[in-house]
């Protein structure tokens, strides 16, 4: 990670929605991780399932080319940038589904050199009806200090966000990325945390809720994971207004 250099301004970096996006919590989808995967796409380096091998690998790619300031927190270095800011006026739950029937709605398994058998609790052929859980909101915005020209060319490449993109879930239709005045990756005005860091690192009286979280990119590699301080501010849900138009 990059310490040192010149100063870079903080950002307000705007996803506006065309619909509501799939998550399980209140942090995701993390900018840093959105920034690396994209930078990775780029080069032809992404993976929808990448081993501890391929991140491990990539990290120096992704440290070069990410333009994000780096920071340092507990004794950790980390990309500075928020969590996901936003309200969301409703929610529901969905659920996406893997049925097979052989032979009849489904073409036949790529068997290679294994015994063939038909297996519907296990491997490739396994079925599956998991939840997929939504939430409405018109915009998600992060705080961050980086490179404001370089942030806004490669953001402009990510078209959705979340899971179950291709069911149509979290499809963005802008980016707006601005310079402010007030740096909010880590607390904003009022002194609300506004991003997961390790609990050691609280240094004020400040409310939050406590998870084992990875906290740096890419979260799912175990050594990036810590019992993190989580906000409990930056996704909320607020009650919708009707207002009756006369006419």
């Amino acid at each position: 990670m990059r310490f040192g250099g010149c100063s870079m301004p903080s950002l307000k970096v705007t996803a506006h929605l065309r619909s509501g996006f799939a998550t399980c919590d209140d942090w995701s989808p993390d900018l840093a991780g959105l920034l690396a995967w994209l930078i990775l796409d780029s080069k032809g380096l992404a993976s929808p399932h990448p081993t501890i091998e391929d991140a491990r690998r990539n990290a120096p790619v992704i440290a070069a080319e990410i333009p994000l300031a780096a920071g340092e927190l507990a004794g950790e270095p980390y990309w500075q940038t928020s969590a996901p800011c936003y309200e969301y006026t409703a929610e529901h739950t969905d659920k996406f589904r893997k049925r097979w029937s052989p032979g009849i709605d489904s073409p036949p398994p790529a068997w290679g050199k294994r015994k063939p058998k038909w297996s519907a609790s296990e491997g490739q052929e396994k079925n599956y009806d998991l939840p997929n859980y939504i939430r409405v909101t018109p915009c998600i915005t992060w705080y961050a200090v980086g490179d404001v020209n370089r942030l806004t060319e490669i953001i402009q490449g990510c078209t959705g966000l979340g899971k179950k993109r291709s069911h149509g879930h979290g499809q963005v239709s802008a980016w707006e990325v601005d310079e402010t005045e007030e740096d909010w990756h880590t607390y904003n005005s009022q002194g609300d945390l506004m991003r997961p860091i390790p609990l050691t690192a609280i240094d004020r009286k400040v409310e939050y809720a406590v998870r084992e979280w990875g906290w740096l990119f890419p979260a799912w590699l175990p050594e990036n994971k810590r019992i993190c301080a989580m906000p409990v501010k930056t996704a909320r849900r607020v009650k919708q207004v009707w207002t009756k138009q006369s006419g």
